[in-house]
């Protein structure tokens, strides 16, 4: 598959009533863009291009099923939180505290946008049947690609973790490896990705790629029917360390 020729939409939850906290990237048909805004739909919109149907629509917050109870302790965080992903890559939990509000904000942008995703193009495991919305996690999108020996540098705060990540990834060449895997002939956009330093529009970028392994079928995916599912790199990009990790912490959960 072309990945040029299909429109992919990637948007980073922020739900500040009052600051521009979401990141919204797009591309289609070659072309590619990324904004910084708020968290309702008449701003959003404007940062989106009219009449586009995307196939693949990659979310950064946590996704339920429809119906879920706000407490549902969700297998994906969990697999996440423990063993090396704990100091390296782990998710907030979004089954109490700050978590449960995200969750509910991720749960009213994908409301926002289901009218744009493809319903020709449905996925299996999307979080809404039938349609073509899933669930990004940057820092761990990025945290699995990483050289073990990157994580022995010195690490960065809570608040600037996913920032260290993408940093990481730009400098350790991890971020050309994916557009090489995906066949995704576009250095403009390439140059772009490598070049950003607004974190919003950084996250959302990354979204745009998880959208990309979605579409070509490569994904890892992780997680149940219950809780939702991460959707991450090709399982043969990951890094030695993040495959073990997972594979003892699928066993300690099972």
């Amino acid at each position: 598959m072309d990945l040029n020729s299909i429109a992919l939409l990637g948007i980073d939850v922020g739900f500040s009533k009052s600051r521009p906290t979401t990141g919204i990237a797009w591309s289609n048909g070659g072309q590619f863009n990324a904004a910084r805004t708020h968290s309702d739909w008449e701003r959003r919109s404007l940062h989106i291009p009219p009449s586009t149907t995307f196939s693949v629509i990659a979310i950064d917050g946590p996704l339920v099923p429809l119906g879920a109870n706000d407490s549902l302790d969700r297998v994906c965080e969990r697999l996440f939180i423990r063993g090396a992903f704990q100091t390296r890559c782990k998710p907030g939990l979004s089954n109490h505290g700050y978590g449960k509000d995200l969750r509910r904000a991720a749960s009213h942008t994908a409301e926002q946008i289901l009218h744009l995703a493809s319903s020709s193009e449905a996925i299996e495991k999307a979080i809404r049947p039938g349609t073509s919305v899933i669930e990004a996690f940057p820092n761990a999108f990025l945290g699995v690609l990483l050289p073990e020996a990157r994580f022995a540098l010195p690490a960065a705060g809570k608040r600037k973790k996913f920032d260290w990540l993408y940093d990481h990834a730009v400098d350790s060449g991890v971020l050309n490896d994916i557009f090489e895997a995906l066949e995704w002939r576009n250095q403009a956009l390439l140059d772009v990705m490598l070049a950003e330093t607004d974190h919003e529009k950084r996250a959302a970028w990354i979204c745009l790629l998880t959208a990309a392994c979605a579409a070509i079928g490569t994904s890892e995916v992780v997680g149940d029917d219950a809780g939702g599912w991460f959707w991450l790199p090709p399982a043969d990009l990951w890094a030695p360390w993040a495959r073990e990790a997972l594979e003892k912490n699928r066993l300690a959960l099972a």
